[in-house]
């Protein structure tokens, strides 16, 4: 590639030797004399190569030459051709930045001096090419990242009000679900209680269905209050779960225990088979509630006459329950709806009870128990229900069912404070305690009253709502627990809320028992023989 010189020499023969001896040395260039300071500084407007300069010339030294250079071309090498330039002063423009210096008594060596500055130079452009374009990248990459971190942040921002509006979100959904839950069972507590009270009074055969027609209607929406709660507990991660080795065998026959008598109704055979070695870990309650689901599922939708049956086997580190019946069964576009929460699958045109939620909650429980249900259905020949759990390999807590204690007659004297504002359910809490001649029951509306109440007369038990108009439960309790006059009265915590949380924080905070709405008369009636009469009190522990 042909080079452009600029050669600053006022002597013409000297100008072109240096001329014929690049040339001659293979260095295709064009040479531009400049004799004088004038010439020099007009053949500097169009940058060129490479400079050549002899270090004296008139009016213009080898010094004040490569400092205008320098100011108009600073990344063009300058090399001075010097006859009188002296090893001294050489060396001092190299320092000054001088690219080299070649004495004219040896121009055999320009050639080379020639290359190696092009050379350099070409390389000091590559050089500061490169740099540049790696500052660019940086400038560029220094931007992307302030633009990205600027999304990022905003992302954050955007993620933190969501996850506060999904926490308001949830918070807002339960405490509606607390409040529905709570104003639905304070008026189901007085529906199913009087039914109760009624049920044990000898009325006719007709009334006695009538009034079972209301306890299995209250029971029915108690089932889907509960269902509701469950499902809201699980998908806001609230919910409580003790895993603990389980007898299969024992879960089996407790469902089994309770589904016969409806299936007797209809006919329906009900069968279990579970090695007696078999363990999972599960929650006990919650695998008591997932096998009363399947089964009770397996028997409203059976045939008359139908078999529903429960088998357990072990595989490895799981083991495999399932529960199959002889029903209609369901055509495969129908079971990517099976545990959809509240489809029935067309059942509730057919006057059979449910909820549509018992299977979607049971799968969710399964789930939540590192396990798995599934479903296989064949039309007209039945469906079969699998939860798989986790195995255990060592027996866990044996759980030991007290038998129950008859609530008939009850001679003995005591008396009750019930604190509670609902008008109904003071009521109720009379005509139950009807019952028990003996005891007497006071009454106090709000919690003040009741704790003034409790210090003037001693009851034996103290039955306290938490929900109260002028202060909460929970409040009358500490305050019942911190005095030591009042805090040997057992409390007995009445509450719409059922969640295990509650019951076990109650508990901790000196209740003696946690009463759920709505309550079982007879339970209750246990309760109160067993604190206020001294009988054993197994009812003790209701929940």
């Amino acid at each position: 590639m042909r080079v452009r010189l600029v050669h600053l020499e006022d002597d013409e023969v000297d100008r072109n030797l240096v001329a014929r001896t690049l040339r001659g040395e293979g260095i295709d260039c064009v040479v531009v004399g400049a004799e004088c300071r004038g010439d020099f500084e007009r053949a500097l407007d169009d940058p060129p190569d490479l400079i050549l300069s002899d270090y004296s010339i008139p009016g213009l030294s080898g010094h004040e030459a490569q400092g205008l250079a320098r100011r108009k071309c600073p990344d063009v090498p300058f090399v001075f051709v010097s006859g009188s330039i002296g090893e001294e002063r050489a060396v001092e423009r190299l320092k000054d930045g001088a690219t080299d210096y070649v004495l004219k008594d040896r121009l055999d060596t320009l050639g080379t001096a020639v290359r190696r500055a092009l050379r350099e130079a070409e390389e000091r452009r590559r050089r500061a090419a490169a740099e540049t374009a790696l500052r660019q990248l940086n400038a560029q990459l220094e931007a992307r990242v302030i633009e990205r971190t600027r999304d990022l942040i905003a992302a954050n921002e955007d993620l933190k009000r969501a996850r506060l509006e999904a926490d308001r979100a949830n918070a807002a959904k339960s405490e509606f679900l607390a409040r529905v839950s709570h104003d639905l069972r304070t008026p189901l507590n007085a529906i199913m209680g009087f039914a109760q009270l009624l049920n044990l009074d000898g009325l006719a055969a007709d009334q006695v269905d009538s009034i079972n027609h209301i306890l299995r209607s209250g029971e029915h929406l108690l089932s889907l209050i509960n269902e509701v709660l469950d499902i809201s507990r699980i998908e806001s991660g609230h919910l409580t779960l003790s895993l603990e080795p389980v007898s299969v065998i024992e879960a089996v026959d407790y469902a089994l225990d309770l589904i016969k008598p409806m299936a007797g109704k209809r006919g329906i055979s009900v069968s279990g088979d579970a090695a007696r070695e078999l363990y999972v870990l599960a929650d006990r309650q919650r695998l008591n509630q997932i096998l009363l689901n399947l089964l009770s599922n397996a028997v409203k939708y059976n045939r008359d006459g139908g078999m529903a049956m429960v088998r357990a086997s072990g595989d490895g580190d799981h083991v495999q329950i399932t529960v199959t019946d002889t029903g209609a069964g369901f055509p495969p576009e129908k079971l990517t709806l099976m545990f959809t929460p509240f489809e029935r699958l067309g059942a509730e045109q057919t006057g059979i009870e449910g909820t549509g939620l018992g299977l979607a909650l049971s799968k969710r429980l399964a789930a939540e128990m590192k396990g798995s249900l599934t479903v296989e259905s064949q039309v007209d020949r039945g469906t079969v229900f699998t939860v798989v759990l986790p195995r255990s390999h060592g027996e866990g807590f044996r759980e030991l069912v007290a038998p129950p204690v008859p609530v008939a007659g009850a001679d003995y004297a005591g008396s009750v404070l019930y604190i509670e504002d609902n008008a109904s359910n003071v009521v109720l809490m009379e005509r139950l305690l009807a019952r028990r001649p003996g005891v007497r029951l006071e009454h106090a509306q709000d919690g003040r009253s009741g704790l003034e109440m409790l210090k003037r007369s001693r009851p034996n038990l103290v039955i306290l709502d938490l929900h109260l108009s002028d202060m909460p439960g929970e409040e009358v309790l500490r305050r019942i627990w911190s005095d030591p006059s009042t805090r040997a009265v057992p409390v007995a915590v009445l509450s719409a809320d059922a969640s295990s949380r509650s019951q076990r924080r109650l508990r901790a905070s000196g209740a003696v028992a946690y009463l759920t709405k709505p309550f079982d008369i007879t339970e209750v009636l246990r309760l109160i023989d067993g604190i206020v009469g001294g009988a054993p009190a197994h009812g003790s522990s209701i929940q």
